[in-house]
């Protein structure tokens, strides 16, 4: 079997791409050069990183330990990615605070969940353990790294972003992605019932 990347970088593309970053990013700091941002946003993406790396290859390796079969893994990142879909639908965003300070903030308050949410954890998983192989975990691990990289750069502009386009377009492709991964979540339940 060969590995869909294209399907793969939509997916994470859409669970833990530049959209997340910019919103997550925008709050850290007056401004995109103060003092501390640029170093919390390379260690947030550093971590991530190393969170990625770890799920594709820790992830695998303890699912065969456990007997989890592929089917199980692919309705429970159905359930999983249903419930945080219906949650941002449903739950309008609590109001944070204005600005967190970037030399008091800890990266991984960053990382988990909000650059790197639950279901972006299970999606390069599943890929690796469809595709068991270690071509396929350097491939996904590619991918992965792609984005990141990706939103390291737009959280060092994050801000500058904001201030340009304004939180509506981020409103709405938030809204967006939200109903797609409805949709998505239900055809991850439909493929696992099918694969049992």
């Amino acid at each position: 079997m060969e590995l869909p990347l294209g399907m793969l970088f939509g997916l994470l593309f859409m669970t833990m791409g530049p959209i997340r970053a910019v919103a997550v990013f925008a709050t850290v700091g007056t401004d995109d050069k103060a003092p501390g941002v640029r170093p919390l946003a390379t260690r947030a993406a550093l971590l991530t990183a190393l969170a990625f790396i770890l799920a594709v290859f820790g992830g695998t390796s303890t699912l065969a330990g456990w007997d989890v079969t592929l089917p199980v893994l692919v309705g429970s990142a159905g359930v999983v990615l249903l419930a945080l879909s219906l949650q941002s639908l449903l739950v309008p965003a609590a109001q944070g605070p204005a600005r967190l300070d970037p030399l008091k903030l800890r990266a991984t308050t960053l990382v988990f969940p909000g650059l790197f949410p639950p279901i972006a954890v299970t999606i390069p998983i599943i890929f690796a353990a469809a595709v068991p192989n270690l071509r396929a975990q350097i491939d996904i691990i590619a991918v992965g790294l792609c984005i990141i990289l990706m939103n390291w750069l737009l959280m060092l502009r994050a801000k500058w972003i904001m201030r340009a386009m304004g939180p509506g377009p981020l409103e709405i492709l938030g809204a967006v992605f939200g109903v797609l991964q409805v949709a998505l979540a239900m055809q991850f339940i439909v493929n696992a019932v099918k694969m049992l």
